[in-house]
């Protein structure tokens, strides 16, 4: 198997899990972690498309992302945790800014050559090194997070994943 086709899989995969362990919340059971000790559902996933959108902005022509400044400052790496005052967006809409940010790093992968997949990111950046690493490595963290959906769905008593 050629390098940017696994990278592909791992991102589809990713996703997968991602949408079968977020399946079934309400907006309501989104917004709290029930007494779990992770952050709530709408936390998880609005982080999961900011972190998705810091590797876009590195990696795009234009170095624009996808996903509005407001949720990264909610969701992005180094905000502030969240408490139960934080108000976050409708599941909804989290769960088309998550689309937006697969879509636009499956295109970007795609859309490179394998040599391609070495390109380094438009600034340095500490995490990130080659297109391939970024998109690679941004799936792995998605898959983090998809641990942290168990917790809340034992915590909401939702029906396990298998």
């Amino acid at each position: 198997m050629r390098t940017k086709e696994a990278i592909l899989g791992t991102l589809k995969d990713a996703r997968g899990w991602l949408d079968a362990w977020s399946a079934g919340f309400t907006d309501r059971e989104a917004h709290s972690s029930h007494g779990a000790h992770v952050n709530p559902l709408a936390w998880q996933l609005g982080h999961v498309a900011s972190t998705q959108d810091d590797v876009i902005r590195l990696f795009s022509k234009t170095g624009r992302g996808v996903v509005p400044e407001p949720l990264k400052k909610l969701c992005g790496n180094g905000c502030p945790a969240p408490t139960a005052r934080t108000r976050f967006p409708p599941l909804k809409t989290l769960r088309r800014h998550l689309a937006r940010t697969h879509s636009t790093l499956a295109r970007l992968v795609a859309a490179s050559t394998d040599k391609g997949l070495d390109r380094k990111p438009r600034t340095e950046n500490p995490y990130f090194h080659s297109l391939g690493q970024a998109a690679y490595e941004i799936a792995l963290h998605e898959m983090y997070h998809v641990g942290a959906l168990g917790a809340l769905r034992r915590a909401w008593r939702k029906p396990s994943m298998g």
